[in-house]
């Protein structure tokens, strides 16, 4: 899309958007009209891209604080404002931390190197070795980095095997398990970190190990199932694969990342134990790593995903002024939500996250669907962990996630290749999730 195409793109949307604050909508209060409004132009604006994602985050945060703090009584900007600062914003940096001094030591790639040494040279075992260690790495560092690693160390290779059926999988296999690696902890993929500050906010705290618990079970599930299915769908005619891997020296900076990155894991895992909240021991990365110098000024600049959390503090403020403003209760409402079985709820929103994130980002996604589902007050947890982790399961357009536009972005597969798995992934990731949320999720 042109220059000029997006500006008038954008300009159109505004123009909706502002339409829609003086509409005479029956039961919708002055400062729902607004919030209605803001939350049409973020829906517009993260599903077109017209403007980068995250700076539709940021200007969500601004427009709140300027349209609804006038009309309504005991709310300031500051309200808003928070979102910045919110527990899990401070939780997903740390994250963000740690992924850092992992890429930037090579870390990443000593585990790959350690997995691939292990799997032997027979195809179905390579592809899982990759699969493992790329769901492995997207448990603690973006979905995205861990695919263009994974993507790199596979190229090689699939170039020499490029005329079989099973370079596909291959290339395949990678983003689909960084695609589910996420969903195992809160720091995964910013959908987790999302439910999980609406649920702290609802009155309902999940730890760490509690959403390990839900999460690990389905990674772990549909890491196997994925590769059983590209085994099924591109079955190689080559006898075996070989990978060749690097040898890095392990200096003081590495053990420094090693028992930092474990301490750190350690103390997420025995909340319950010794109090102190996730948030909290998120600052211990940034602290040892600055003081050390194991990270520069010029690495926190370039590694950390400041992007992600301006668009994450978008959502959690949406969600606020849609709360405050009357929207989400008008929403509900309007449209009988709160008269629906909690089976029906869980599946709708479900559905619902799957459709919007396979088109969009998954962080936009739910973004616009979690603040509409904490509101729903019928089995609250159930529906919004269902909103964020099937979110993480909708892989079946190049567009649908990073690692699959990365994939697809090598020239090496086409896009009905995607398609036909990851159709099928999708709904057997939609299954698994429902009776997960189901049977653990109170």
């Amino acid at each position: 899309m042109s220059q000029k195409r997006n500006v008038e793109l954008f300009f159109a949307i505004v123009a909706v958007s502002v339409i829609t604050m003086f509409l005479p909508i029956q039961g919708l209060s002055l400062a729902g009209k607004r919030a209605l409004g803001v939350f049409m132009f973020a829906a517009l604006c993260w599903i077109t891209e017209v403007i980068p994602i995250a700076a539709t985050g940021g200007i969500v945060v601004g427009l709140l604080a300027f349209l609804l703090p006038p009309v309504l009584n005991g709310v300031s900007v500051r309200t808003f404002y928070a979102a910045f600062s919110a527990p899990v914003i401070v939780l997903f940096a740390g994250g963000y931390f740690i992924a850092a001094a992992v890429q930037k030591y090579r870390m990443d790639g000593i585990f790959t190197a350690w997995i691939l040494r292990r799997t032997g040279t027979e195809p179905k075992m390579v592809l899982g070795g990759m699969m493992f260690a790329a769901a492995f790495l997207s448990m603690w560092m973006s979905n995205t980095a861990t695919t263009a690693l994974m993507i790199a160390v596979a190229l090689p290779v699939v170039r020499k095997i490029k005329d079989d059926p099973f370079s596909v999988a291959l290339l395949l296999g990678i983003p689909f398990a960084a695609n589910v690696g996420g969903i195992a902890t809160p720091i995964g993929t910013p959908p987790n970190a999302i439910a999980i500050e609406f649920l702290a906010d609802a009155g309902k705290k999940i730890s760490f190990g509690q959403w390990f618990m839900w999460g690990f079970p389905i990674t772990l599930a549909m890491t196997v199932i994925i590769w059983y299915l590209l085994r099924i769908f591109f079955q190689p005619k080559v006898k075996e694969i070989k990978f060749e891997t690097r040898d890095i020296k392990f200096t003081t900076n590495h053990k420094i990342v090693a028992i930092t990155f474990a301490v750190t894991a350690i103390l997420w895992f025995t909340e319950k134990l010794h109090g102190v909240s996730t948030s909290l021991v998120a600052m211990l990365p940034p602290a040892v790593f600055l003081i050390t110098g194991v990270l520069t000024r010029q690495d926190i600049k370039t590694s950390v995903g400041w992007d992600i959390l301006i668009l994450v503090a978008g959502g959690i403020a949406l969600g606020t002024g849609m709360k405050v403003s009357g929207l989400s209760e008008w929403i509900l409402t309007t449209f009988h939500l709160k008269a629906l079985s909690p089976v029906v709820v869980i599946l709708l929103f479900g559905i619902l996250s799957l459709a919007l994130s396979s088109f969009m980002s998954h962080t936009a996604a739910t973004n616009l669907l979690i603040p509409l589902a904490i509101s729903v007050g019928t089995s609250v947890s159930q529906v919004v962990v269902m909103t964020a982790l099937v979110s993480s399961c909708a892989m079946i357009f190049p567009v649908s996630t990073p690692p699959n536009a990365i994939a697809y972005g090598s020239g090496m597969i086409k896009s009905s290749d995607m398609n036909k798995a990851g159709v099928v992934i999708a709904l057997i990731g939609f299954i698994l999730n429902y009776v997960v949320v189901q049977l653990l999720v109170r």
